[in-house]
């Protein structure tokens, strides 16, 4: 099939609302091309989701995130498209890197960070790149605390140690007390601004079912209607993209391999409305696989709302949050937590493998991914480009990922219209 030669001005289709889809239209709509974006929601943002709910311990409604909640260091991508929308930062006045242990008390959480950082230096020492289990099992030290590392990790992955790679200890795992941000009025006001700009572009509602290569483009077909474009970037979580049921791609048996060995990862969110105005606080279950915080916001103060996550299919699996049935949770985060009251009535839940436009939360790399595994599952086939925070070797399963990938979807694009050739597939 040939080939549509791409210009300034082309024809692109961005399938997906989400972070990565909408830095790729911002960037190509910027340079002048025809964007169109199609999302299946009635709003942008994808898994990345704010919510107004009541606690009785303030008059006006609290932001929930019960999707990603935090910006940590090294967001530059994220800190542009801010600049760039007129939005800003809180400081949440606690750290998502750090949190009390409620099952090990005497376990500190310097304790904690000392052992992340001996995990992070012996995972260097493998001469074949180790899975986070691995690395683990040659910590000497009380099993406890290497348990408390292994929910850390599990929790943060949302899979399971023996399955991801020791390089999460640098990143989403690390245990150094570093700062953690929100973005002011939820997180969703950045999605909500790029589309806003993005204007006529943006198209709600749109379930797309297939992508056809043909003599005259790139179809690609909703539920309503077909449209011919000349390039697409596909910016749809993971799940969709690879599952038979998901949206039909032409996609070669090398893009399939890639796109199979990425972890998927299952978790979910757990909102509980406080009687009353809380500090800022982190604390974990290892046993049972979750953590729960509270955080300042856009007021000055600290929301009254207990935040809780908890992470791998494991956990979900012993909790039976899977099947939306929260009162095994709420019962021990009323044991971890004592210093606070909240309301379980009012309590609000997200489970992301039960939403079918997302199928799972986000991904994570099976040891020996990364930037080789990213690169490949990157690379466009003709002239269908791909984005999404599975597919950031640095930044994976994170807002910032996701950011990043779709920047370069659209580099990528903007490449082939020059006529740059780009690098060539490598075996996995």
């Amino acid at each position: 099939m040939p080939v549509t030669r791409l210009h300034e001005g082309s024809r692109v289709a961005v399938l997906g609302a989400g972070l990565a889809g909408l830095a790729a239209a911002t960037q190509l709509a910027a340079d002048g091309y025809d964007v169109t974006v199609l999302e299946a929601r009635d709003r942008a943002g994808g898994r990345v989701w704010s919510e107004a709910v009541t606690s009785p311990a303030r008059d006006e409604p609290c932001v929930i995130e019960r999707g990603a909640e935090f910006v940590l260091n090294g967001y530059t991508a994220m800190r542009r498209l801010l600049d760039l929308t007129g939005l800003s930062l809180i400081d949440t006045e606690m750290s998502y890197y750090v949190r009390q242990l409620a099952d090990t008390p005497d376990i500190t959480t310097d304790d904690i960070v000392e052992a992340g950082r001996n995990a992070a230096q012996i995972a260097r020492t493998f001469e074949y790149p180790p899975s986070a289990e691995a690395v683990l099992q040659r910590l000497d030290m009380d099993e406890r605390l290497v348990d408390a590392l292994r929910g850390r990790i599990e929790i943060s992955t949302a899979v399971a140690a023996d399955e991801v790679s020791a390089e999460t200890l640098d990143h989403i795992a690390s245990f150094e007390p570093l700062p953690s941000w929100r973005i002011g009025g939820g997180n969703q006001c950045l999605p909500t601004a790029l589309a806003s700009r993005l204007g006529k572009s943006m198209r709600y509602r749109e379930h797309v079912r297939a992508v056809r290569e043909t003599d005259d483009g790139l179809v690609v077909e909703t539920m309503g209607q077909s449209d011919v474009f000349d390039a697409v970037i596909v910016a749809l979580p993971l799940a969709l993209i690879r599952e038979p049921s998901g949206v039909s791609l032409p996609l070669p048996d090398w893009k399939r391999v890639a796109l199979e060995r990425v972890l998927q990862g299952d978790a979910a969110k757990l909102h509980l409305p406080l009687l009353s105005s809380p500090d800022s606080s982190a604390v974990m279950s290892t046993n049972d696989r979750f953590w729960t915080w509270t955080a300042a916001d856009d007021t000055g103060t600290v929301t009254p709302m207990l935040n809780s996550f908890m992470g791998s299919p494991a956990a979900l699996d012993r909790s039976s949050g899977q099947n939306g049935d929260f009162e095994a949770w709420i019962s021990r985060a009323r044991d971890i937590r004592p210093d606070l009251k909240f309301s379980a009535d009012a309590a609000v839940s997200t489970i992301w493998r039960n939403d079918p436009l997302a199928r799972g939360a986000y991904s994570a790399f099976a040891p020996g991914g990364g930037q080789k595994e990213a690169d490949v599952l990157e690379l466009p086939v003709g002239n269908i480009f791909f984005a999404g925070e599975y597919a950031d070797p640095d930044f994976t399963g994170l807002m910032e990922g996701a950011l990043r990938s779709g920047e370069r979807a659209a580099d990528r694009l903007q490449r082939v219209a020059r006529n740059i050739t780009l690098e060539t597939r490598t075996a996995l």
